[in-house]
Order: C-alpha cells, then structure tokens, then sequence
C-alpha cells in the first residue's frame, strides 16, 4: 500500500512541470516524455499477487533460489489451480511414485481426499482397489480404467493417467460416467431377463401347438390347449410390459414431473381396478384414507407403486382374504401408504430379496395351499415398487411372518413447509 501511494505522488509531481511547460508554448513532447518515463517505472515496480507457499506444491517452488523466479511460478501455479476448480471432473496430480501432491474440489468429493491425511500418500492405499493396483503396476494407460468410487459403491468413476513431460509425475483426470455404465447394465439385464423368462411360455406354446392338429376342435383337450395358449400369451404380455416400465424408470433422463395429487379419489380409483382384478374371489378392501394433507409427486410414479402392491396383494391372498390400504402422515410428517393383507404370509429369509426381478415366494406355497392364484405374473411387481419409490425419493419396507399376513410400507419424502 505504501508503495503504491509513493508511485500516486511521483507521477503527480512529474505531471505538475509538465503542464507548466506545456502552458509557456512548449512543444508537448517535453512533458509527455518524462511522464512515460514515469509510467513505465510505476508498471515496473507494482507489486505482484500474494501466493502462500503452503499452497504450492513442491514441484513448483523447487526452482532454484530466486524470489522473483519463485513468485511468478506461485502466480502462474495460482492462476492454472483456479483454471482446475472450475472444471466439472476431479484431477488430481501425482509425483512419479503415484503419492498424491494436489487435487481440485471435484476430486476431493469425489474420492473423500483430505489434505492433513492424503497429501504424499499413494493414491492405491486410499483407494484399496486390486484392479488399480495392477493397472498401476502395469503403467499401461493408453485406455482408462474404470473404478467403484471409495465414498458410494453405486457410483463407477472413470481414471484417465497423463504423463508430465519430464517424468516429474502424472495428471490424473476423474468422470463420473454412473449414468452411462448403469445404462448399459440396464440394457443387459433388460436382454437377459427378457431372453430368459420368455424360454417357459414360448416352449409351452410350441408344445401345444405340435398337438393340436392330433386333437379334436370340439374335445375338451381342444378347449384347455386354447385356454393354456392364451394364459400364457398373458404372462408374456406382462413380462414385456413390466420390463419396459423397468427399462424406463431406470432410464429417463430429465426426471418425471410434479404434480399436487388429490390422494383419496386418485386411491379409490385404484382400489375399484383391484376389486375388478378379484372379481369371484372376493377379496375384502379396508381403507383408511386421510386426504387433508397436500401431497405433491409424480401420477405415473404413484399409480405404479399402488397398482403393484394391490395386485400382489389379490394375487398372493386366498379367495375372500382382507386387503387394508391406508394414506397418512408418520411421526416424522412424511406421507406414508401402507398396504397390508391377511395371507399365508413370507418367511422371514425371504424379505431381503423379495425386490430383485423375478424372485418367487410362492412356488413351495403354492403346494402347501393350492387355494393361492397367482397365474401369469411377470415376478416384476415389487422391483418396479422399490424402482418407482427410489425416483420419487421415497422408500420401500416390508414386514412379514408365516401364518400372520404381509404389510408393505411406502415412505415419501417430508412435506414442505409450505405446503403445510
């Protein structure tokens, strides 16, 4: 500051002779020299951006003794660091030994890095990942390598190394390529389970259709080959359906949109297509609707989570069994529907993977108590529940014991403030 106020008054007080002489007729070029002179000094002498060295990172202060040298490397090191925040993708930089020497905001939420813990550690001790460690054993990176992130397991980061010239280390850039890597996963698994689940109902069809010409049009075999060709065709109409309404809620890209959804009709609209599903097994609704609560989320995502969970309910049940559906608030204000059934009920060893696709609690049920009806599900019903929760932000919970009913919790996120 000092500085510069000296610098103020030497151009003033070189500016000040060189109106006096320019007012006596003097040619202009007598004054506007001595001013440059002075102007040129000023750009000379004017002070150079503070940079704190324990913001530098050795490789750039090791350049030898001279402070003029070592504060335009700190200028430049600042100005390349800044440049480096603002990208989108984490980048860390490594000396040659692969211990961390610097890393940009991204990276550090990325990874979880700490400056006090991280900074001259091995990156492959932070990430204890086998497939980092032989790719950099190996030093092979012409391609990048893929890795599940340290801090979410469901997160795949991809690691691209650039050598520095010199030898002096190596810039590593970070992406987050989840959506993508999921995507694919998505499409493999839509081919598989598709390729899979279609093999029963097809072989059944090819079975049947090679002894239709040996049958009778009017003979009763007739009549129950027509019957199994179209419960089959059935099963495979849902596999398809509910596998693309999968694919599609893992899939869409910009989200569903919002809307307030007046629940109590919107549930009993939902409820009168159970009992139509029913039909003379005569399955018993009880409800319990609270409806004086704004509630605000996507019609698609909601009529999915309730129409699955009231199908299963009809399906898995005996005739005549009761079916319970409530809407509230739990303690903590966050919209609850519960969907609750008196059947044979699931064992507990069971419930953790009654979401995965195509996973079936009913097949030694099915011998224990013939009365159970479930005849041409896809197996998709409670994947497509948990799916359509986790884009909505909600949450699934199932509780269950043989001999005394199933209840199945569905958890929405809290009410806003305002809509109170």
């Amino acid at each position: 500051m000092n500085q510069t106020r000296a610098l103020a008054w030497l151009a003033v007080l070189g500016f000040l002779p060189a109106c006096l002489w320019s007012l006596s007729s003097v040619s202009v070029w007598v004054w506007l020299v001595p001013m440059g002179i002075v102007l040129l000094v000023g750009y000379r002498l004017r002070p150079e951006p503070v940079v704190e060295d324990e913001d530098i990172p050795d490789v750039c202060l090791a350049r030898g003794d001279d402070p003029h040298l070592r504060q335009r490397w700190k200028v430049a090191f600042n100005r390349w660091r800044a440049a480096m925040d603002a990208l989108p993708d984490g980048v860390l930089l490594l000396d040659y030994r692969f211990g961390v020497c610097w890393f940009n905001p991204e990276a550090r939420q990325m990874l979880e890095l700490c400056p006090e813990r991280h900074m001259g550690r091995p990156l492959a001790l932070h990430m204890e990942d086998p497939l980092l460690d032989d790719y950099l054993r190996r030093e092979e990176f012409t391609r990048p390598i893929e890795l599940a992130s340290p801090v979410n397991g469901n997160q795949v980061l991809e690691f691209r190394f650039l050598a520095l010239k010199g030898d002096e280390g190596w810039l590593v850039l970070i992406r987050d390529i989840s959506g993508p890597y999921h995507l694919d996963q998505r499409q493999n698994d839509f081919m598989d389970n598709i390729s899979h689940e279609l093999k029963t109902p097809l072989t059944v069809f090819r079975g049947v259709l090679e002894l239709l010409p040996e049958m009778e049009p009017d003979s009763p075999h007739w009549e129950n080959a027509i019957g199994l060709l179209h419960k089959q065709s059935l099963r495979m109409q849902a596999l398809i359906e509910d596998q693309t309404r999968l694919l599609r809620l893992g899939t869409k890209r910009y989200g569903f949109p919002v809307e307030r959804l007046a629940m109590a009709p919107f549930l009993e609209e939902m409820i009168e297509a159970a009992e139509a599903l029913s039909g003379e097994l005569g399955h018993r609704f009880v409800t319990g609707i609270d409806g004086s609560f704004p509630f605000e989320a996507n019609r698609e995502l909601v009529r999915c989570v309730v129409s699955n969970l009231l199908t299963n309910a009809v399906r898995h049940t005996p005739a005549g069994s009761e079916v319970g559906v409530t809407w509230g608030l739990d303690e903590q204000r966050r919209p609850m529907l519960t969907v609750t059934d008196n059947g044979p009920g699931i064992a507990c060893h069971h419930l953790p993977r009654l979401t995965e696709r195509f996973y079936r609690v009913n097949a030694q049920q099915k011998v224990e108590q013939p009365d159970l009806h479930d005849d041409h599900g896809s197996g998709l019903g409670l994947a497509l529940v948990k799916q359509a929760l986790a884009r909505a932000n909600g949450k699934l919970e199932i509780v269950s014991h043989l001999g005394s009913g199933s209840r199945f919790i569905c958890r929405f996120p809290p009410l806003v403030e305002s809509w109170v």
